[in-house]
């Protein structure tokens, strides 16, 4: 009676475990991905460069920053106060995709950007950016790589 009591608990917790830990959460490279796919057709920036680099600057996306002002980038600007209600030194857009295009604005801005549109090498894309000071941290641009071919490759 107990082996069999055992048995059927078994047959039904098994599948349910199974479900449980078999599904993965999306990670921010899944739910991000086809973003950046579409921006790197037409800035000519990998989509691995922005996803890694929106992923460090915003904590993969948890950060208060990219949650009150859905800036994944660090970008510095206004942050709508009045908006958000949120001080900050860092700029506010009104969604996600909006980050991303900034950046791939403020990238297409910048001296290096004509010389290496469409590129692959995504090393060379964050030591550029890196050199434009577009972070205080000198480890950054392989801080950033680590996280390309950790989480994107």
């Amino acid at each position: 009676m107990i082996r069999s009591l055992l048995q059927i608990i078994a047959i039904g917790i098994i599948p349910y475990l199974s479900f449980v830990y078999g599904q993965q959460k999306p990670t921010y490279f899944d739910v991000y991905r086809s973003l950046a796919d579409s921006l790197s057709c037409e800035y000519e920036i990998p989509a691995c460069v922005m996803m890694a680099v929106a992923y460090h600057e915003s904590g993969g996306g948890v950060s208060v920053v990219a949650k009150k002002l859905n800036n994944h980038f660090g970008i510095v600007g206004d942050c709508r106060y009045d908006i958000t209600q949120h001080r900050s030194k860092y700029r506010y857009y009104p969604s996600i995709r909006d980050s991303y295009i900034g950046f791939c604005k403020l990238v297409a801005s910048k001296a290096f950007y004509e010389g290496i549109k469409g590129n692959t090498d995504e090393k060379l894309w964050l030591r550029k950016l890196a050199a434009t000071g577009y972070a205080s941290d000198p480890n950054w641009a392989s801080t950033v790589c680590k996280v390309v071919y950790n989480h994107c490759h």
